[in-house]
């Protein structure tokens, strides 16, 4: 018999800015498993480190994404624009709907640790919070290939809302870039998804979305502002020696990962920011 995909492999990374902990992080990343085991969704989000409290926020939407998605995936055969729609209100209904419980609790925390919201603080937590997104679902195709022998394809549906960026790559080249395609599309001010903002119709305005087939042993990487803009910043991601030197470098660990990053910060070659990493790749069995 051929060759037959089996479970995507997944790899998480959250490495934070050279002097920062890692509670001080603001990206965050999140993973699960569809429930017949088909499928994966995936998010990761860089939180504005301008906003208090940014890095709970990121935590809040890669989660929400994560569970939006899936519910979405019960709707599949609605359409697709009935799907996106659908999937950007729950998201909302599960963050921003959410974000006042969340203050009321971490209200309450602090004044019982002796240090309650001061003045100064109050229009941060009144501004809310703000993220960037991309988020992505992974199934095996429904339709079955004609050859009995061969892998059956999957395909994955991306949602993305400012400068984190999912990589499709085969044999370490890259095939998609989204939703920024070259490193000059790096800004200082991103599209961003704010806790206060409860616009379904705004938000689906200012997002993307991409779809793709992966074959066994494509990669897909969602990756946030600083380690996307190092890879688009490479020519060799054209051949594939970029790609084949991240999937290396992760499946060497997340030491190993952090270090070869603060390299590259120490060389320059990367800015100092907190990132996010989940890869993922379709694995083969004979």
């Amino acid at each position: 018999m051929g060759a037959h995909p089996t479970p995507i492999d997944v790899q998480c990374f959250l490495v934070p800015k050279a002097g920062s902990s890692a509670e001080e992080c603001e990206d965050a990343t999140y993973v699960a498993s569809s429930p017949d085991e088909h499928g994966v969704f995936a998010a990761v989000s860089d939180g504005a480190s301008e906003s208090l409290l940014s890095g709970a926020w990121a935590r809040q939407l890669v989660r929400g994404a994560v569970v939006s998605m899936a519910a979405a995936d019960d709707r599949r055969h609605d359409g697709e624009n009935s799907r996106y729609e659908s999937f950007v209100e729950d998201l909302l209904a599960r963050t921003v709907g959410q974000w006042d419980g969340y203050i009321a609790e971490y209200q309450a925390e602090r004044a019982a640790r002796g240090r309650p919201i001061t003045w100064y603080e109050q229009p941060g937590l009144d501004k809310g919070a703000f993220a960037t997104l991309v988020a992505v679902h992974i199934r095996a195709a429904s339709k079955v290939p004609e050859d009995p022998d061969a892998p059956r394809p999957w395909i994955w549906h991306a949602f993305a809302l400012g400068d984190s960026c999912l990589f499709h790559l085969r044999k370490g080249r890259l095939v998609t870039s989204f939703p920024i395609a070259d490193g000059d599309g790096f800004g200082i001010t991103p599209q961003l998804l704010g806790s206060r903002n409860p616009d379904a119709a705004l938000v689906s305005d200012r997002a993307s979305t991409a779809t793709g087939e992966l074959r066994a042993d494509d990669e897909l990487l969602l990756a946030t502002d600083a380690l996307a803009a190092w890879l688009l910043s490479h020519p060799e991601i054209a051949s594939g020696g970029s790609g084949k030197q991240l999937g290396k470098l992760a499946e060497l660990g997340e030491e190993t990962f952090a270090e070869w990053v603060q390299n590259e910060r120490d060389k320059s070659r990367m800015r100092n920011d907190d990132v996010a990493l989940i890869r993922m790749r379709v694995k083969t069995e004979g």
